[in-house]
């Protein structure tokens, strides 16, 4: 990883480690289906609330019971938004012979594996969440203004999925409980 990544990384996490959501979900007792739901949490902390709620929108992310179910959910969403970028822009790479939109393409493509890597540490070990899921900010930095309006936006959109992904892994109770202290 270069400087720009890990310094961005570090701030990433900063930031995260900054965030109201680990107070709220002990203060409302979410991990045990308090009165809040998990989506209007996970929004309200948002840096775009209205978008957050557009995205979360589908049936299985409101009935989320815990963060396990959020994230798996939200992540379900990144791996079906991950999937259609990279048709997107396999299609855009073929029509224009693009080598840039080809490494966009296959960024998506390892975009795709990494979301799943995230889904399945809902369950899992909290030491993967450190490498597989936060490699997707890199993974998507590959795209990034280098091409035109419509990828610039897809990429745009794909991010802010991937950071509502990440704010669900790090309040799931084996990540928590292997990073604090």
């Amino acid at each position: 990883m270069n400087s720009l990544t890990i310094c961005s990384m570090f701030l990433g996490l900063i930031l995260i480690s900054q965030s109201p959501f680990a107070a709220n979900a002990t203060l409302l007792d979410l991990g045990g289906g308090g009165g809040v739901p998990l989506v209007s949490l996970l929004c309200d902390g948002s840096s775009n609330k209205v978008e957050c709620s557009k995205v979360l929108s589908s049936p299985q992310t409101a009935q989320a019971k815990n963060w396990t179910e959020l994230s798996k959910a939200v992540a379900e969403i990144a791996i079906k938004k991950a999937v259609e970028g990279e048709a997107f822009l396999k299609g855009l790479a073929q029509k224009s012979k693009s080598q840039v939109l080809d490494t966009c393409a296959n960024s998506y493509s390892s975009l795709v594996v990494t979301f799943k890597f995230c889904w399945d540490f809902a369950d899992g070990d909290p030491h993967t969440v450190s490498y597989d899921c936060v490699t997707a900010g890199d993974l998507l930095a590959r795209c990034d203004g280098k091409v035109n309006p419509d990828v610039t936006a897809f990429n745009r959109q794909t991010k802010f999925l991937y950071g509502l992904l990440y704010e669900t892994i790090t309040q799931l109770p084996n990540y928590l409980t292997e990073n604090q202290g």
